[in-house]
């Protein structure tokens, strides 16, 4: 399910208000969201982790990490993942004092589909180039 404009600039706003972030690395992924209603509250955001796609992610962690434990994010659809990196980060430059995201910790993590995605002011043009 792809996220509306505003869908994103919402969920964006509530990841950034979150405390769950602070001084962690913050890994978005694809899978189910939340309802609308639901992702409104910082504090119902620990649900997102038992979903199934950011549940298998923090599975795959070395259990020696538990001081650094990342903060996981499903953000819906493919698109939906791209959309809310980059406008994390725009939303962090704009207000970063209302911000507990450090930019440098924020990664995405999308599935390889059929159709590559395109990116803008990113080190990658696509999501099938590689170095």
């Amino acid at each position: 399910m792809d996220l509306k404009k505003e869908e994103v600039d919402n969920h964006c706003l509530t990841i950034l208000k979150s405390r769950r972030i602070l001084n962690k690395i913050v890994i978005l992924c694809e899978g189910e969201l939340l309802p609308a209603e639901e992702r409104e509250s910082p504090a119902l955001y620990s649900k997102l982790e038992k979903l199934p796609d950011a549940n298998f992610y923090k599975a795959c962690i070395p259990q020696n990490w538990n001081q650094r434990q990342p903060q996981f994010f499903n953000c819906g659809s493919r698109n939906s993942v791209i959309q809310t990196y980059f406008r994390l980060q725009e939303l962090h430059k704009i207000n970063n004092e209302n911000s507990y995201l450090n930019p440098e910790n924020l990664f995405a993590i999308i599935d390889s589909d059929m159709q590559q995605a395109n990116f803008t002011n990113y080190q990658f043009s696509n999501s099938e180039e590689s170095r």
